[in-house]
């Protein structure tokens, strides 16, 4: 038998997951997705750095860091009135696909870690990825934008 949570817990989690992440950053990588997020990044090229209005960021200081909203229904959501961007970096070149991103909180503890937060998703263009955008090709030096974003914590 599953178990099976109130939406009031699923707000709760959410809610502790927002101050986890708060001022975070969202790395776009192409290549293989790691099977955890324990694991290091490997040799997926790092395409993208998103952070608010495509800003310079560094870890463990909030200087634009990303924000989630509260909670509903167990769902966070891109904050209001932020706009997550990254410019492309030089491994991105002419043209890669992304196809996966791992989100960060504002440590930016990057490698192996089984103690940092962080989790990954997948990028496509449909809604059955993790992130979807309208495009999953990164060019060097073009703003790459995530115009929504969402993340459920199940109930269930």
């Amino acid at each position: 038998m599953a178990e099976e949570y109130s939406t009031g817990d699923a707000n709760a989690r959410a809610s502790a997951i927002k101050t986890a992440y708060a001022y975070g950053v969202i790395a776009i990588f192409g290549g293989t997705k790691p099977a955890t997020a324990n694991d290091t990044e490997g040799s997926a090229p790092l395409l993208a750095l998103i952070t608010l209005n495509s800003g310079a960021f560094t870890g463990g200081v909030s200087t634009n860091g990303l924000n989630l909203s509260d909670p509903v229904d167990g769902v966070l959501s891109k904050a209001s009135g932020e706009t997550w961007s990254g410019v492309g970096l030089a491994a991105a070149g002419t043209g890669v696909t992304a196809t996966w991103f791992r989100h960060y909180s504002n440590a930016y503890t990057t490698g192996a870690s089984t103690t940092a937060s962080r989790w990954d998703g997948s990028i496509g263009t449909t809604s059955s990825y993790e992130m979807q955008t309208a495009n999953t090709t990164v060019v060097e030096g073009v703003p790459f934008v995530i115009n929504s974003f969402t993340r459920t914590i199940k109930r269930r």
